[in-house]
């Protein structure tokens, strides 16, 4: 586990060092971290927090999806062949995607591709926040009613929740 950073070291970073710190907070997004950090110094955490947020909420509806494209299926195949970025590979597990029975992984699977081919993006929800793999099936079973406009706001919001807890894995927020 990494040291967390106070936020008088984070202040005192460089862009490039902020970059290379914060680029995954957004998944496969580094673009997030190149914006905030021109924001650098910060106030405090919860200041640098909104602005990832706000960064998010702004962006174009082609980039949102963009974003959301980047994420990986939940129990996917790149949770299987070990290709998830550590942050993923991380809340995967950490609800026990990795260790689900074979029927659970291909109700999950089949979930998956209802959703994205209806949405044509993965699901995407704050598993540390869900928690539960039935609190998982329930959120992609009731999202599938929701049309296409709505969904892509949810799914940021979900985005956006990943972010703050992947932030608050690198800063010391006492």
């Amino acid at each position: 586990m990494r040291t967390k950073l106070t936020l008088e070291q984070l202040n005192a970073l460089s862009p490039t060092e902020f970059h290379k710190v914060f680029e995954n907070v957004v998944e496969c997004w580094p673009e997030a971290a190149i914006f905030c950090s021109a924001m650098l110094p910060f106030k405090n955490f919860d200041t640098m927090i909104y602005l990832f947020e706000n960064y998010l909420q702004r962006l174009s509806d082609e980039n949102k999806l963009r974003i959301l494209r980047l994420h990986p299926d939940l129990a996917g195949k790149l949770l299987d062949t070990h290709q998830l970025t550590e942050e993923s590979s991380y809340e995967q597990a950490s609800v026990g995607l990795d260790k689900l029975t074979p029927e659970d992984k291909q109700r999950l699977t089949d979930l998956n591709e209802q959703y994205k081919r209806k949405f044509e993006f993965p699901f995407v929800i704050c598993v540390r926040e869900a928690s539960k793999f039935d609190a998982i099936l329930k959120g992609v079973t009731e999202r599938m009613s929701n049309g296409p406009a709505v969904e892509l706001e949810i799914a940021i919001g979900e985005v956006k929740k990943i972010c703050r807890l992947r932030i608050l894995e690198l800063v010391n927020k006492l």
